[in-house]
């Protein structure tokens, strides 16, 4: 099944729509959401009754060797030189809050991930943040920061290694209060790495309810045809 977004530009946009993986967002099959609602990576997590985080996403981001014509996934890899393209993708954000995932209005704080490991530029999570916050009238509160510099998580394939490099070289300068929960931001969701440890580092830092919306989860042409073999 495919659901649409119009987008004020005219541009229509498939959304990522249920079932999908109650931790990480990856689409899942029918039949796994009857009766358990987590994909093959998250349904052994000893921590998926209560995850440290959720990831929430507006639609599909493809690598463009997978994809190259996707629209969303273009849009996604401009935005990071191309800052004009910031409000047709809040537009997209915006949708997911107000339509797909109404709970995260209830979420106190907006906060970005922190600025990624490209020499200039600007934090594109950053803009889509205050965006967020301002739109839906929430504290925005940039407070995540490389504490130590590590290699891009893009570059590394093997998941424990991307643990192992980034784990300990984030920091957070803020104190939240008691209770207070968080929207996290960023543009992709690829395998969880990052969202992990900044949540990590943000329940240390007093943090409750921890849940993040990018814009693309990551799916690749072999996870949507193994998907569409068990929904056929």
């Amino acid at each position: 099944m495919c659901q649409v977004f119009t987008r004020s530009d005219g541009t229509e946009l498939e959304i990522l729509h249920p079932p999908y993986c109650e931790i990480c967002g990856n689409p899942i099959p029918d039949s796994f959401a009857l009766s358990h609602p987590y994909c093959g990576a998250c349904k052994d997590c000893s921590d998926k009754l209560h995850p440290i985080v959720q990831v929430r996403a507006f639609g599909k981001y493809y690598y463009e060797d997978e994809k190259p014509d996707d629209v969303l996934s273009n849009e996604i890899r401009r935005f990071k030189r191309d800052k004009r393209l910031a409000p047709l993708l809040l537009e997209c954000m915006y949708y997911a809050i107000d339509v797909q995932y109404p709970d995260l209005q209830e979420l106190d704080v907006v906060i970005p991930v922190m600025r990624g490991t490209q020499d200039g530029g600007y934090n594109q999570s950053g803009l889509l943040a205050q965006g967020i916050a301002a739109h839906y009238g929430k504290p925005f509160v940039d407070v995540l920061y490389k504490q130590q510099p590590y290699r891009s998580m893009h570059d590394i394939h093997d998941h424990r290694e991307k643990e192992a490099e980034i784990a300990g070289k984030i920091g957070c300068n803020y104190v939240f209060e008691s209770d207070e929960s968080v929207l996290l931001i960023d543009d992709t969701c690829i395998d969880m790495v990052t969202k992990r440890e900044c949540a990590r580092v943000l329940k240390a830092n007093g943090a409750s309810t921890i849940k993040s919306l990018v814009i693309g989860r990551m799916v690749n042409r072999r996870h949507m045809e193994t998907l569409r073999r068990y929904n056929d």
